[in-house]
């Protein structure tokens, strides 16, 4: 196949190059990270043709599950090895097996990332995100005939013969068709994010929509101060994994003092409950943690997708690890951890439980900045409603 690699012409093998990429539009859960592989696809052609000064263009698929991918590719090396003439007769075996085996999500996604040089001649990187939950995916290709039908109703009727449709269509028209479907879109700006707070730069345009109180508390916040309630689980089990973590006892009304200390690469966060502290450290995710908020106790490592949706800041668990070795998530934890905004006051609730051993802790109640040497006078209130702390 052709492509256009530094600059120049070259020839290129499909399913013989990869590269892995995490697929998370700002706000929303991400996709696993996802294996693709080089394939050849017109657009290759089209967008040397329409964007001669682009030096490198590359087109990759991540076809699930990645077992098969990879045997996929295996067989692919084997002909351009020359030990296989083609695999066009493996094709009737290839979509049985594809049907049989729905392993992984039911969820799928695309990407479209540049890098180049602004004009001040600093690198810069930009990239589209789309997720299609469930059974939506599948329709997007035939999207853009239903978005040309439309504008052609609308008396922009496109010019006859074939071609490239990127002057014909534009993204805003097909977002008017994904707003009925399960379907999400944003931006991501790359090395721009390297200098913001952390759930900033993870977040990207989805930071912006976070209620104020709740960005207030990200934002290179130092000391903050409130109240909270603290359950713990009655499972032998469940207290032993506790105090492993460090978490503080059962109390209905106490203290709370947050301290944020941060670096170029990461946060600790240390918590104080009374008189009982206990720390953690937070860092971006890479690999195939790319995209996610990690955060290590100790040994353990939990990489959590947050996810902003109606004014609330949740943090689903993805992954998780002992002392760097990736775990199974059916043998893992469970955990409801969301912020929220209740009369303009940050709010945070944190759920840990286990298949085994139950609840092993739950902490909720509130937090105010307190400045960077912790100087508020926290009063503390008669009661927290149980409507507060749901």
């Amino acid at each position: 196949m052709r492509l256009v690699r530094n600059g120049r012409p070259e020839q290129g093998h499909p399913f013989t190059e990869q590269l892995r990429y995490t697929i998370a539009p700002p706000g929303r859960r991400p996709l696993r990270n996802t294996l693709f592989s080089l394939v050849d696809v017109p657009d290759l052609r089209a967008l040397a043709e329409l964007w001669p000064e682009a030096r490198t263009i590359w087109m990759g698929a991540g076809p699930a599950p990645e077992t098969l991918h990879r045997a996929l590719i295996g067989l692919a090396w084997l002909v351009r090895a020359g030990l296989i003439g083609s695999l066009s007769p493996l094709a009737p075996l290839m979509q049985q097996a594809t049907n049989r085996l729905r392993r992984g999500e039911h969820r799928g996604g695309m990407f479209v990332e540049v890098e180049g040089s602004d004009r001040a001649g600093a690198t810069a990187k930009r990239s589209w995100h789309l997720l299609a939950e469930g059974n939506d995916g599948p329709l997007i290709p035939s999207m853009a005939v239903e978005a040309l039908v439309r504008k052609a109703l609308d008396g922009h009727r496109p010019a006859p013969g074939a071609r490239a449709a990127v002057r014909d269509l534009e993204l805003r028209d097909y977002e008017a068709l994904f707003a009925g479907r399960t379907i999400y879109t944003g931006f991501r700006s790359g090395a721009a994010d390297e200098h913001k707070p952390l759930y900033a730069a993870l977040l990207g345009d989805a930071w912006q929509g976070l209620p104020d109180a709740i960005r207030e508390m990200h934002d290179r916040t130092i000391t903050a101060e409130g109240r909270a309630s603290v359950e713990r689980g009655r499972n032998v089990l469940g207290r032993l994994m506790a105090w492993m973590v460090g978490f503080p006892g059962a109390s209905g009304d106490i203290p709370v003092h947050v301290r944020f200390d941060t670096d170029k690469d990461d946060e600790t966060w240390t918590r104080t409950f009374g008189r009982h502290s206990f720390s953690s450290v937070q860092f971006a995710g890479r690999g195939r943690s790319q995209r996610l908020l990690c955060e290590r106790f100790g040994p353990l490592t939990f990489a959590m997708a947050l996810v902003a949706e109606d004014s609330r800041l949740a943090l689903v668990l993805h992954r998780w690890s002992l002392f760097g070795l990736p775990l199974p998530m059916w043998l893992g934890p469970r955990s409801t951890s969301y912020e929220t905004v209740e009369d303009g006051r940050f709010r945070f609730h944190v759920e840990i439980s286990h298949p085994l051993a139950g609840m092993i802790a739950r902490y909720r109640g509130w937090l105010e900045p307190s400045g960077p040497h912790g100087s508020s006078e926290i009063v503390s209130p008669a009661a927290l409603p149980s409507s507060r702390q749901s």
